[in-house]
């Protein structure tokens, strides 16, 4: 049997091959957002142009500035997010770009681990909002280090690890359902398409659904911004100062 390649059984490929591929008993099939051509109605924060006084030294990240640093993280995954989808329509028709099917569909899997980064980059800024560490020690199980982990992944896990606390205040938008569910979905395909650069035969877009994992992850981090709002006007802010991105392209210190 002929196997199937490029994006053209992808979830994102026409709303018949949606539900064509859909699984049965798919405890997420209930929930998935309708299946639509126009950009996700959601509204993450705007950039604000306020910024809690003096910048605070690496790992003592106030509660005020990370907030103002989620609303510039969430500027840049909406942006990028403009990125993504006009990313797989090239990868969907690679022949006018001049791609060949396997390389259109490699570089668009690229384009999503970059997007995840800023997904991580924005949940662990929410975490700074509520003073909660992100533990840097290894929770990996034997199974997990056999099959190729190490402490070097621990940081990244430990990030959504928190959320499912019951206990952390962002449990109850981020931690539980759909959303958690997502955020989860989108950590695998980090984990497992940021080989395609190298070449690796990584796992076929179809396998996924990602329009429902976006969607979910960024209606989610929307949920999470009211909250955040709310911490840091129960805490106090400090005073205002023209807002700086700089922290964007200096080391990033959110991550192991």
């Amino acid at each position: 049997m002929r196997r199937e390649r490029g994006l053209g059984g992808s979830i994102w490929a026409s709303e018949t091959s949606s539900r064509r591929q859909s699984v049965a008993g798919d405890h997420r099939s209930r929930s998935v957002p309708p299946q639509s051509p126009n950009q996700p109605t959601f509204d993450l924060p705007k950039t604000s142009t306020s910024i809690a006084a003096p910048l605070p030294t690496k790992g003592a990240l106030g509660p005020t500035q990370a907030l103002q640093r989620f609303e510039q993280a969430c500027q840049r995954l909406r942006w990028k997010f403009i990125d993504l989808e006009a990313s797989y329509q090239r990868a969907l028709v690679p022949q006018p770009h001049q791609f060949t099917p396997d390389d259109a569909e490699r570089n668009f899997k690229i384009d999503f681990h970059e997007f995840y980064v800023w997904i991580e980059q924005a949940v662990v800024l929410l975490l700074h909002v509520f003073s909660i560490e992100i533990p840097r020690t290894s929770f990996l199980s034997d199974k997990d280090r056999r099959a190729g982990g190490s402490s070097s992944h621990a940081y990244h896990h430990n990030v959504l690890r928190c959320l499912d606390e019951v206990t952390n205040p962002l449990h109850e938008v981020l931690g539980k359902g759909d959303v958690n569910h997502a955020l989860w979905k989108a950590k695998e395909l980090r984990n497992r398409w940021k080989d395609a650069a190298e070449g690796r035969e990584t796992p076929p877009l179809k396998m996924y659904d990602l329009r429902w994992i976006v969607r979910e992850t960024l209606g989610g981090l929307e949920a999470a911004y009211t909250k955040a709002q709310q911490e840091v006007a129960l805490v106090g802010g400090g005073r205002e100062e023209e807002a700086s991105w700089d922290w964007m392209v200096d080391d990033m210190d959110w991550e192991a």
